[in-house]
């Protein structure tokens, strides 16, 4: 018996009886199907195998029944070896040997597995016909032996027809080649394949395809004989071309997601027009042009006639899929292009719609473009479908978006057109947000170059070197300041300050800021009280602001630096041949908390000493602390000594590699002495022979420094500052003169009450010393000093004078 076979699934026995119903023959199948072995069986009456066994009356009975019959059958209970009973579905056929003896040829199988078998090939016979499903059996030939229903009237031949054809015979227009590799790979391999889209013939109708989904599998019997293959065939023609649109929209979305990110990553409104234009060439579009208007690239505000009877743009970008000679002269990148109100373009600028033009015939192209040589080259390319956008934006169109599709690509749809204009209303914000943050930028950096000293002064005793880097990369501005001050007395105000914030709002509070120690330290107040003048200051300003801030004022023939603090960060100081060493602040809130006093610190410095002021830009980061960044600071201060310029830029590049989030603002000072041959002081006793002393010594200090053509004035105003303070002052009296940028007089004395100008009558006998020195001098003023004060003039030198330091 062939194994993979009927015989498998219901298990048979066949045995022989003579005419008197004895057992004359027991196969080994009756072995295995009923448990009795032959020795036992042979020569018994079969009656006796049956439940219960039969009765003499019941062998005549039968044998009558019998006599003239053939072949008989039905279910019988019989009993096994081991004592278990079981019903048998048996069929005997009576044959006659060359003697005339008869016999009884017995086939007998168990009842319940056949009657399984029966039900399951009912409903197996039952799902092929009934089911929806087109269903076919090919043999190993691959022809058809079944088909249901449902298949034959999928593919218009009715079933009988198919047997013993092949795909090839009965489906001849769909690709049948594609087909029998897959029927043949499946009959081969034993791989099925599922879901196998396959398209229909073309309809005559111009109508959609049929699409099937084929799914194979290769048929075996139970012993791995192969009988051929099964397929199922599945209409799934509404469901494709509706996955179609699904993937035509994710594909939308994906374009929109892409070119958003691509526009929207930059504020140059040339870069924003070229991301647009290669975002939809080639996936989208074979051509693609970016046309803004002149306003636009300005940066001007657009006039509200801007779209009249023609309109002049720009063609900012543009890009096609088939770069050459027609494309190019098609573009023309950079043009300048005129619009009438009555064309395409004319119209979706006026309008603000978008416009699909579909199936452009010849005589279409000049009246579409009008321009002779952009419409042959259109030709040429074979657009046959445009699309003109508009690039609006806060109800204002800035220019338009061009599309084109050309010969082997379907046209542009109605979803395309909406698509189109979606990329146009996202690229039109982008332009329109470049071109305001340019006019915002533009503002923004006028601020800053008048709030921050262009050229600081240069003052004798030391030499600055400063820096500033924007710290936000979209209005470059902040609320970091320095500044550099020149004081009475040769002396010298340093001032690095840091107004919490960013923006223009920032930097207008610094400015305030700024201007407010330019005030306060002319007025020659110590730093101590600056600070608390800021701090007023900024608590006046009606909002929540705070500010870092130090004021450092150095004196060059003092040699020494008096500083108050606002919170800010230590200034560090770097001895000559010694190391970096921040310089402990003395206490001071920040400005705008209010109600804490501000101390003040005086350091003797050497000649030479380097003074480094910084805000916390330059040192603090997301990923560094304060402590750190000043460590750093300090390493890269010692190791770049060199020039200052240079020092300054070995500094910023050390500790501040890229732009971050806070600006920075870094000012560096040498702090050098006034050569001992430049100043001249002595103290003279509170006595009326002072004024001629006074005199003398003046008169001798200009001869010695060459200054002869200034004697005669300044000793008339030192004689007037002298006998002021022996008239309203209290010995001893200190007289000074210093030789730099001008020549500097100061007279102190024990009395801190500073002098004032007042107009003196004619009758009035004092009350004019002040005004000659208002009259004479180049400037003057006073301050007061410890716990007294010091009213002094400056003189210009004469032209050409050399400066002693």
């Amino acid at each position: 018996m062939a194994p993979g076979t009927l015989y498998d699934l219901v298990p048979s026995a066949t045995w022989v009886l003579d005419s008197d119903g004895l057992i004359t023959m027991w196969s080994r199948s009756a072995e295995q199907l009923f448990g009795y072995t032959r020795d036992e069986v042979l020569g018994r009456w079969a009656g006796d195998l049956m439940d219960p066994p039969l009765s003499p009356e019941d062998k005549d009975a039968i044998e009558r029944e019998i006599a003239d019959a053939e072949l008989v059958g039905g279910i019988y209970r019989m009993r096994r070896a081991d004592g278990s009973v079981g019903a048998f579905e048996s069929r005997s056929a009576f044959v006659t040997d060359a003697n005339g003896n008869r016999s009884i040829l017995i086939t007998s199988v168990e009842a319940e597995a056949l009657h399984r078998v029966e039900a399951d090939l009912a409903m197996r016979q039952a799902l092929f016909d009934q089911s929806p499903i087109g269903v076919g059996i090919f043999d190993t030939d691959l022809k058809y032996v079944a088909v249901n229903d449902a298949l034959a009237a999928m593919d218009g031949v009715p079933g009988g027809q198919h047997i013993g054809r092949t795909i090839d015979e009965i489906m001849p227009g769909i690709d049948t080649a594609r087909v029998r590799t897959i029927q043949q790979r499946v009959l081969d391999t034993g791989e099925p394949v599922v879901d196998s889209r396959i398209f229909g013939p073309i309809p005559v109708d111009g109508g959609p395809r049929t699409v099937w989904s084929m799914s194979y599998n290769r048929l075996q019997a139970q012993g791995g004989k192969t009988l051929g293959i099964s397929c199922s065939l599945i209409d799934v023609t509404e469901r494709h071309y509706a996955m179609v649109k699904v993937d035509a929209a994710r594909k939308r979305l994906a374009l929109l997601n892409e070119a958003g990110t691509r526009i929207g990553a930059t504020l140059d409104i040339p870069r924003i027009a070229e991301e647009l234009a290669a975002s939809v060439v080639p996936g989208f579009a074979d051509l693609a042009a970016v046309d803004l208007l002149e306003a636009v690239m300005v940066g001007d505000e657009i006039p509200p006639g801007a779209h009249g009877d023609t309109t002049v743009m720009y063609r900012v970008a543009s890009r096609g899929a088939r770069p050459g000679r027609y494309t190019d002269e098609l573009l023309e990148q950079g043009s300048r292009l005129v619009y009438s109100a009555d064309s395409t373009f004319g119209r979706c600028l006026r309008s603000g719609g978008s416009y699909l033009v579909q199936n452009i015939q010849e005589d279409m192209y000049d009246e579409l473009i009008r321009d002779t040589g952009r419409a042959e080259s259109a030709r040429v390319l074979g657009l046959h479908t445009l699309m003109v956008v508009p690039l609006s934006a806060r109800g204002i169109v800035l220019g338009t978006l061009l599309l084109g599709r050309g010969e082997g690509r379907p046209a542009f749809d109605p979803d395309d057109l909406t698509l189109a204009t979606e990329l146009g209303a996202r690229a039109a914000v982008s332009v329109d947000n470049a071109r305001l943050y340019h006019r915002q930028r533009e503002t923004a950096v006028m601020l800053q170059r008048s709030l921050l000293p262009q050229d600081l002064p240069d003052i004798p005793g030391i030499e600055v070197a400063h820096r500033y880097l924007p710290g936000s990369l979209v209005t470059e501005v902040g609320g970091d300041w320095f500044d550099v001050l020149p004081l009475s007395g040769g002396r010298i105000g340093l001032v690095v300050g840091d107004v919490m914030g960013h923006g223009v709002h920032a930097a207008a509070v610094m400015g305030q800021l700024r201007t407010a120690v330019r005030t306060l330290a002319g007025l020659d107040l110590p730093p101590s009280e600056v600070m608390g003048h800021l701090d007023d200051i900024v608590a006046s300003l009606g909002e929540l602001h705070y500010a870092t801030c130090v004021y450092v004022v150095y004196d060059p023939v003092a040699r020494t630096c008096e500083f108050a603090s606002a919170g800010h960060l230590p200034p560090v100081l770097v001895p000559p041949g010694g190391m970096p060493v921040p310089v402990d602040p003395p206490s001071g809130a920040v400005l705008g908390v209010g109600g804490v006093p501000f101390e003040q610190k005086e350091l003797a410095v050497e000649p030479g000493s380097l003074l480094v002021l910084y805000t916390d830009g330059l040192v603090e980061t997301r990923e560094r602390d304060i402590d750190t960044g000043i460590n750093l600071l300090c390493d890269a201060i010692a190791e770049h000594r060199g020039p200052l310029e240079e020092a300054s830029d070995a500094v910023i590049a050390s500790l501040h590699k890229e732009l971050g989030f806070d600006d920075v603002a870094l000012l560096m000072a040498r702090l050098d002495a006034l050569p001992e041959d430049a100043v001249a002081s002595w103290w003279l006793p509170a006595e009326p022979p002072v004024v001629a002393r006074a005199r003398e010594l003046t008169r001798k200090t200009l001869h010695d420094w060459d200054l002869e053509v200034l004697v005669d004035i300044a000793e008339l105003l030192v004689s007037e500052l002298v006998t002021n303070a022996l008239r309203y002052g209290a010995g001893p009296i200190r007289l000074r003169l210093l030789r730099g940028r001008n020549l500097l007089c100061e007279v102190a004395d024990a009395v801190p009450s500073l002098p004032r100008l007042r107009e003196a009558r004619d009758t009035d006998e004092g009350g004019r010393g002040m005004q000659l020195v208002t009259t004479l001098a180049e400037r003057w003023g006073s301050r007061r000093a410890g716990h007294g004060k010091i009213v002094w003039f400056e003189l210009q030198l004469p032209t050409g004078e050399e400066r002693a330091f």
